[in-house]
């Protein structure tokens, strides 16, 4: 049958039928009962086939498309596959996907095949020999694959893996791209890790191996940072106080050295408390890969960075007379402590002979934040020893400068 669908051209529009001139012609009349039924008049025929053709038009132009086959159910392939070397194993790690390769959320359980290749280089097209399948659901996932001792000793060769995911029906799309290590020996585990602390940071230290291998210090912070300690005097202080520790900081030993049995981090910051682990890390390239082999992590270890230790004693005190009265200025080199409050100002009175009377005083009720004081309390003609303490953010204080001697001027 031919189709007039987009084709108006062959459309002809329905004449409504004449009545025929007949001599006499009448239209017959009937009752309207259930045993008697009503002729269609020529008027209402022409309606009905009109509105017909026009129906069966419609109906023949409503196209719906090729037909689509039903879905497969096949899950998206992975394509963020990762594989790390980790001691004696591998740490694979991938998301699994929540949608199909045609784009519908997944229906029914997962299944996760996980497989190794070591002859990738010699044959990218090989078959890759299944390991494991685990059940997985979408989102994050991770697998371990124990190698064997043939893997775990030199030479370092590449090792190549790749995953499929099968539906419910046990059907896969494809397997992935794939994610490369190294098989070969892994460097020594790090042992005996502890830390002490010193005034200029923490000192980390742990048994010492005939390796070159560096190690890799990852320190987090316990608990969210301290904040920095209110000078004494209320007042800004010299230095800007260190900002606060970053919640991870990765340390790394010189590279192609001889173990050193240990290391400083000078960027821990007083008042916190921290978390050190450690890794030896041996990096090689493989086929234009660049790899590395870990040894599996050390056991952690704690750092209260308790602040015990005071500044440094001030340097450099001279003693004046101010030109006015019997006052004398003092001044001094200024501390470089990044905790620096301020400082404090003792004054002893002497003798003639320089021998002292009584107890020292301290001319500081706060510390002062500058490196200098003006001493409008002197008595002229009293000699005096003078002496400097320097005081830090949680209060500790240095033991006092060398003394200087003056006199109070005579008005």
């Amino acid at each position: 049958m031919p189709s007039f669908c987009g084709n108006t051209s062959s459309i002809r529009p329905i004449t409504r039928p004449r009545r025929p001139k007949m001599l006499g012609w009448k239209p017959m009349k009937f009752l309207q009962n259930q045993r008697h039924a009503q002729p269609v008049s020529p008027h209402r025929q022409w309606l009905t086939a009109t509105l017909l053709g026009l129906l069966f038009l419609t109906i023949g132009c409503a196209s719906p498309g090729n037909p689509r086959p039903p879905s497969l159910n096949l899950p998206e392939l992975v394509t963020d596959l990762t594989a790390h070397r980790i001691g004696d194993q591998v740490e694979l790690r991938w998301t699994t996907p929540a949608r199909t390769t045609d784009g519908i959320d997944i229906k029914g359980s997962l299944t996760a095949e996980l497989c190794r290749q070591t002859n990738f280089t010699a044959s990218p097209a090989a078959s890759c020999t299944p390991l494991q399948r685990i059940a997985v659901t979408p989102g994050a996932s991770h697998a371990i694959d124990p190698l064997p001792p043939p893997l775990t000793v030199d030479p370092a060769t590449l090792l190549a893996y790749r995953i499929q995911i099968f539906n419910a029906a046990g059907r896969s799309a494809a397997l992935s791209s794939p994610a490369f290590t190294a098989a070969g020996a892994a460097p020594p585990p790090v042992q005996q890790l502890h830390a002490t602390v010193t005034r200029d940071g923490a000192i980390i230290e742990w048994q010492h191996e005939s390796t070159t291998s560096p190690v890799e210090l990852d320190r987090t912070l316990a608990g969210p940072p301290k904040a920095p300690a209110p000078s004494p005097a209320k007042s800004k202080s010299l230095l800007q106080l260190a900002p606060p520790s970053p919640t991870e900081v990765r340390l790394k030993t010189p590279t192609d050295q001889p173990d050193a049995g240990g290391t400083a981090d000078p960027s821990a910051h007083k008042g916190d408390t921290y978390t050190y682990t450690a890794q030896r890390v041996r990096a090689i390239t493989l086929h234009g890969h660049q790899l590395e082999l870990r040894s599996p992590i050390s056991s952690p270890v704690t750092l209260h960075f308790n602040d015990t230790f005071p500044p440094l004693s001030p340097t450099g005190l001279v003693a004046v007379p101010a030109g006015t009265g019997a006052a004398i200025d003092l001044s001094w080199e200024p501390g470089t402590e990044a905790d620096l409050a301020g400082y404090h100002v003792y004054r002893q009175e002497l003798t003639a002979s320089n021998q002292p009377i009584g107890t020292s005083q301290r001319l500081t009720q706060t510390p002062v934040t500058g490196p200098a004081l003006h001493d409008a309390t002197a008595i002229a003609g009293h000699h005096y020893a003078y002496r400097v303490t320097a005081i830090d953010a949680t209060g500790n204080e240095s033991p006092p400068s060398d003394p200087v001697l003056e006199t109070a001027p005579e008005p």
